[in-house]
């Protein structure tokens, strides 16, 4: 029968290998060739010429197809091409046992388009719905016949959309052999998967000749394990685990530990983290992150990242929380290991804290509104004064708008802290109570331009009242024990410009390009405080604040905070930071932070990436401490990057270490064996 008299057939069951994953037997399948023939008293059919089938969205090309329909076997030969998905399959000779699912490919290649994995083989065995058998082969996640690397392998087993192990496997770069190993697992597709993954060698001033071996388990869906077996020549054997899950409605949590046997501080030496976040419904939710360690030293020998290893502090609580319409209850209890200080005795812990919040409730008929704070809190450490601490602030509340162009509100509260302490020091006072009211009174002006620009100004006056009392006698846990009366006045001036853009086919975008806001207070009597920098307490005038954020394009953005002494002209504080974002995957180009307390605190840091090609880019850190006069850390790295596989070389220089690394990253693989040397 010629091309133009198309045939189409319905069979019970034929099951295109490495596309159709397991589909039921009886669906139909059409067939387009040149010629077909149907063989009745073998019940087979023969296609020649072109022949094409197709299936639940899988197709099937070769230049001849038979198929029997009472064994199931079927036979394909010739310019073999199997795709579902972008996901293909190509070879010389097919043959294959649709009820058994077992069979070979000749000349086989398997392509998985999501990682742009290539599998080859002279001789594919395929053992199952979704695995496979190949006694020499090879693969790669390059383009070409020719790749820029591949890993030939005894013995692949390979399972779609789960993994791959290979015996004997040797890795090329080009054609040269660099690297052999004798067992090895790879990704096949997006899924997760168990068993050995890639280690990690190389030389350090701490661990001095190290090998990490690790080893993922993925048990269910919902969970997952690495473990880690860290041998180090100059500090021992230790051993790493990382436990992560997910519960139903939204729960999930961690559990990550590792602990060696330090031979060189000669004791153990060790880490456990603990997360965990228990949703028990929408209103109710149970939470706790533990962090402990065997010794304060730890993070100094072991972290290596900006942040844990010059931690000053380790912090570990259990929560909960539950709220209603208009009211919350909270408790916490939290632990804080001080690291810098020589012991922990004199650290203050709250266990527990409990909270109740009721915000905003009317009182009808009156056009007020009734919110209070509280908490109870019960102060304890192994030296100096403890105990417990009961605070309550109610509030009344007024919001108004008069004329209809004035916001005007009215405060009126009252916070009453009552003390038990306990200790030989703790001294004799117990009761302290304090008045506060507070009123506010601001114009918003609007105006819109050309239809697209939005400009918003607020300008504003509040005054504020708090009642000064002696509080000397009472106990001091922190500094809410201390409530500093005042009577201030303070005005503002705040601008917001806001841009709309048409967006091709949808709505409009909306996007802040500047925010713009100053103050300064008046202190007509009492006291102010400043955790930050000195307060000159001769001057009735604070310091002039200012607050910014621009961001006039998409890929730019500026923030900046400052205090201004207008009395001694001189800067109190500032905080910029400075932002500019890339796209793919540079998404941030330069990211740049200052912070500045005066007598106190004088830093800098930044991080910058240089695009230097299309397949050279520059990393530069740094973090450099004006007031210490020299760098705190710097770090440049230098990445070369191919379709399928980069190297990344680094040199970090830290105050109490220097190294220099190279790591080698393969696309779809990760990284492979990185190479360290100090």
């Amino acid at each position: 029968m010629k091309a133009a008299r198309a045939l189409w057939l319905l069979a019970y069951c034929l099951l295109l290998p490495a596309l159709a994953h397991g589909a039921a037997a009886d669906q139909e399948v059409t067939i387009k060739a040149d010629s077909i023939s149907l063989d009745v008293p073998t019940d087979s059919y023969q296609a020649r010429g072109a022949v094409r089938l197709t299936r639940s969205g899988a197709s099937l090309l070769a230049d001849s197809v038979s198929y029997h329909r009472l064994t199931g076997d079927t036979l394909a030969e010739g310019h073999i091409l199997m795709e579902k998905a972008g996901d293909t399959l190509r070879g010389d000779r097919l043959s294959l046992n649709l009820d058994s699912q077992q069979g070979e490919l000749l000349n086989g290649e398997i392509f998985i388009k999501k990682t742009n994995f290539r599998l080859f083989g002279k001789r594919v065995e395929k053992t199952g719905d979704e695995d496979y058998h190949v006694e020499r082969g090879s693969f790669t996640t390059c383009d070409g016949e020719h790749p820029s690397w591949h890993f030939e392998a005894r013995d692949l087993q390979v399972t779609l959309d789960e993994f791959a192990t290979g015996r004997d496997a040797v890795f090329y770069v080009g054609s040269l052999p660099v690297l052999y190993t004798p067992y090895i697992l790879f990704p096949v597709k997006k899924e997760r998967q168990s068993g050995l993954m890639l280690p990690s060698l190389g030389r350090s001033t701490k661990k001095g000749f190290y090998y990490d071996q690790p080893y993922y388990w993925a048990p269910t869906p919902s969970q997952d394990v690495t473990v880690d077996l860290d041998l180090e020549s100059s500090r021992g054997v230790g051993v790493g685990a990382d436990y992560r899950y997910l519960r139903r409605g939204g729960s999930e949590g961690s559990l990550q530990g590792f602990g060696i046997y330090d031979t060189q501080a000669e004791r153990f030496r060790g880490e456990l983290n603990q997360k965990h976040l228990e949703l028990l419904s929408p209103d109710t939710t149970l939470s706790s992150e533990i962090h402990l360690i065997a010794d304060r030293a730890y993070y100094r020998d072991y972290a290596e990242n900006s942040g844990e290893y010059n931690r000053q502090l380790l912090q570990s609580t259990a929560s909960f929380d539950h709220r209603w319409e208009r009211y919350a209850v909270s408790g916490e209890i939290r632990y804080i290991e001080d690291l810098v200080s020589p012991n922990n005795n004199a650290t203050l812990q709250r266990l527990p804290a409990l909270n109740f919040i009721a915000a905003g409730s009317r009182i009808a008929p009156l056009p007020l509104f009734f919110s209070m704070d509280s908490s109870l809190v019960h102060f304890e450490r192994v030296e100096g004064v403890t105990g417990e601490r009961l605070d309550l602030h109610p509030r009344l509340s007024l919001y108004q708008k008069p004329a209809g162009i004035f916001d005007f509100s009215l405060h009126g509260g009252y916070q009453q802290r009552l003390y038990s302490a306990y200790g030989a020091d703790a001294p004799g006072g117990n009761l302290a109570g304090q008045a506060d009211a507070g009123s506010t009174l601001a114009l918003p002006l609007e105006r819109v331009y050309d239809g697209w620009l939005r400009h918003l100004m607020v300008p504003a006056v509040e005054y504020g009242y708090v009642q000064a009392r002696r509080q000397d006698d009472l106990p001091f846990f922190d500094f809410g024990d201390r409530v500093l009366g005042q009577s201030a006045l303070t005005w503002s001036l705040a601008n917001t410009l806001t841009g709309k853009f048409p967006q091709e086919g949808g709505a409009p975008e909306y996007r802040d390009l500047l925010y713009l806001k100053l103050s300064q207070g008046y202190q007509f009597s009492g006291e102010r405080r400043d955790l930050l920098t000195l307060v000159d307490p001769g001057h009735r005038l604070t310091d002039l604040m200012l607050e910014s954020k621009m961001a006039p394009v998409k890929w730019a953005a500026i923030a900046l905070d400052g205090r201004y002494n207008t009395v001694d002209n001189n800067v109190s504080t500032a905080d910029l930071a400075m932002e500019l974002k890339g796209s793919g995957a540079t998404p941030n180009l330069a990211v740049l932070g200052y912070r500045y307390s005066r007598d106190a605190l004088d830093y800098l840091e930044g991080r910058f990436a240089f695009p230097i090609t299309s397949q050279f880019q520059a990393t530069v850190l740094g973090r450099y401490s004006f007031d210490k006069g020299g760098f705190l850390e710097s770090r440049y790295s230098l990445e070369y990057k191919r379709q399928c596989w980069s190297i990344i070389a680094t040199y970090s220089d830290r105050i109490d270490n220097k190294s220099f690394t190279v790591n080698f990253t393969l696309a779809g693989i990760g990284a492979l064996v990185p190479v360290r040397a100090f």
